[in-house]
């Protein structure tokens, strides 16, 4: 394991301020942000169950979805995922089901595998969160078996990690999914308060971790660790803490839900009811 709780003194003074440069308030129980291959953004609310997208600078564009469970509702979903830049994934898991969409937010098609022709060891009842990878492949979140299956073309069972058979690689309560610019897969685990770092075969590598860690992003080959008052910066080619990210006053965790950074360098955070864009000073 790679643990950064000691680190801060090393990069004290790479230390800069964020500020709040906007800030909208328009959900009722935001849970996850993503975003697409023009940067535009996606917000799922699980308390209206729709997405609302937006621009880069958090203008309004549009919303669609639902209560039910027919194609384009949700039931509490939990994570929106836009990693294939190119269409949207939303894991439905009430539903038992992860659902497709294109980025002006229309159904395109579900995956369910809790059907009787549906070979049983890659079944899942509750996706929590997905990733897509080399943009045929779908990695998702098993959250009653807490590992990671792996489908072709969004389809067609192909592997399975972060079971007991992954050794060190096992995982406790994965909550999210990310990949970096070389196609390497990170793992969030809520319980262990740790990511899992495994190569695109799902060969565990790793664990990265700080204290307090709440949630994380990736752009690039640079992720990004928050601990609720700021954010570390940690470079993934030199594996290294390169900065340090701070915010004035202090996230509630009982709001927090997740974080998101641009290339642009625009740093977002969601709260329950907030989404709030924050650049250097």
């Amino acid at each position: 394991m790679i643990l950064l709780l000691f680190l801060n003194f090393l990069i004290a003074g790479s230390d800069s301020l964020l500020v709040k440069s906007r800030e909208v308030a328009d959900f009722t129980n935001a849970v996850s942000v993503t975003t697409d291959g023009k940067e535009n953004i996606y917000v799922l609310d699980a308390g209206t169950n729709q997405i609302v997208k937006f621009d880069n600078k958090l203008n309004y564009l549009k919303r669609n979805g639902k209560q039910g469970w027919d194609e384009g509702q949700f039931d509490s979903p939990t994570c929106i995922d836009g990693s294939s830049g190119l269409d949207i994934f939303v894991t439905d898991g009430k539903n038992k089901r992860v659902q497709r969409l294109d980025l002006e937010l229309n159904p395109i098609s579900i995956l369910k595998t809790n059907l009787p022709d549906f070979t049983a060891d890659y079944q899942f009842n509750t996706p929590v969160a997905t990733l897509v990878l080399n943009s045929r492949e779908l990695y998702v979140i098993d959250g009653d078996n807490n590992r990671i299956v792996i489908y072709k073309d969004g389809r067609n069972p192909s592997g399975i990690f972060g079971d007991y058979s992954s050794g060190k690689g096992q995982l406790s309560r994965p909550v999210k999914i990310l990949k970096d610019g070389k196609n390497f897969i990170y793992v969030l685990d809520k319980e262990l308060k740790t990511i899992f770092r495994f190569d695109n075969l799902g060969n565990y590598i790793n664990r990265l971790t700080i204290e307090n860690l709440e949630s994380f992003t990736i752009a690039g080959n640079t992720l990004y660790m928050f601990n609720g008052k700021e954010i570390l910066i940690y470079d993934l080619e030199r594996n290294t803490v390169t900065d340090t990210k701070i915010l004035p006053g202090k996230i509630s965790k009982k709001k927090f839900r997740d974080i998101l950074v641009l290339n642009s360098k625009k740093y977002l955070l969601l709260e329950k009811n907030t989404l709030s864009l924050w650049q250097e000073n």
